[in-house]
């Protein structure tokens, strides 16, 4: 059997897997109070081998962190992981950490039609080269190169989301200057992310924009509060917030398909992208995916199918996806 896992920073969502990657018990576990990895893991298999005996041979945990030679620093939880340690800890032979966005990568493997809602119909090219976007606490970035000895996709980490922000119209300009002010530089993930939903409403309601009397009665609002009152059409400032998100979002998600060469497909992850779907759906985002670049790129930006994941496990499956490679 295989074990998986995807490892955040508040939750370790883990899962038994057998050897044709269909999952036999899954769950999420609380990380707060927790001295290791181990701990959860160890409850996690208490519960899961007194529903499903069998050896466990394989292992594969996605964290949030970036992964060095067997070994991680949990980015917001003071775990320091290693691979031969844990092993050896948990008597699984073969064990493996990667990047969580290299889960998510490997996740895209195994969705089904369903766990899918297309933005761009597009035109696959046979082996082509994958990207995928994730948008949520942070910005996700990962790519899926074409292996032709396996027959299938492996993923390639990247920390992309920490890249640059490059503003292309008079407002991202007047955007960048105003975070510049507040964080001196100035990243993707700083504006395409939950804590950038709110740094892009404080530039709408700032004085050179809509001014204070724009902004929402609590005056200091979440970033579901602000994504609610701009899909009910309530705030302008809000409307505004998600219109710019939107477009920032799709000029980065068709830098990454240049950066890949995506023309594979292009998949967008991350908790952020469901909840604004109507706007991810309009002739904007794709018009704006596709401005870039010489005409002839262009066209092949216009072919790279879009898809929005609609799957909460996908890091999961990616993770056993990548242990049974092991």
């Amino acid at each position: 059997m295989i074990l998986a896992g995807d490892i955040g920073g508040t939750n370790s969502r883990l899962g038994l897997f057998d050897d044709q990657r269909k999952v036999l018990y899954e769950t999420s576990k609380k990380n707060a109070g927790r001295a290791s990895l181990q701990d959860v893991v160890n409850e996690f298999l208490s519960e899961a081998r007194a529903a499903h005996a069998g050896t466990i041979d394989r292992a594969c945990f996605g964290v949030a962190g970036p992964v060095a030679g067997g070994e991680v620093y949990l980015t917001n939880l003071n775990w320091h992981l290693k691979e031969e340690s844990l092993a050896a800890e948990l008597k699984i032979p073969k064990l493996a950490l990667i990047n969580d966005m290299v889960a998510h990568a490997e996740g895209v493997e195994l969705l089904e039609p369903a766990n899918l809602i297309t933005l761009n119909q597009g035109k696959a090219v046979p082996g082509g080269d994958r990207a995928i976007i994730a948008a949520g606490t942070g910005l996700g970035e990962a790519g899926l190169l074409w292996e032709t000895k396996l027959k299938g996709y492996v993923a390639m980490a990247s920390e992309g989301g920490h890249a640059d922000f490059a503003p292309r119209t008079e407002r991202q300009i007047q955007l960048l200057r105003f975070l510049l002010e507040k964080l001196g530089s100035v990243s993707w993930e700083n504006i395409l992310s939950g804590p950038g939903t709110r740094r892009i409403y404080d530039f709408f309601v700032s004085p050179a924009q809509m001014g204070p009397q724009a902004a929402l009665a609590d005056h200091d609002p979440s970033p579901a509060q602000i994504t609610v009152a701009a899909l009910d059409g309530s705030n302008p400032a809000c409307v505004a917030t998600l219109e710019l998100f939107a477009d920032c979002y799709a000029a980065e998600a068709g830098n990454l398909a240049l950066r890949f060469l995506a023309t594979g497909g292009l998949y967008i992850g991350g908790g952020i992208g469901m909840k604004m779907l109507q706007y991810l759906q309009r002739p904007a985002f794709l018009e704006r995916f596709c401005d870039r670049g010489p005409a002839k790129l262009r066209e092949m930006l216009k072919q790279v199918p879009i898809h929005l994941i609609n799957f909460d496990l996908g890091a999961l499956y990616g993770a056993a996806n990548f242990a049974s490679r092991l």
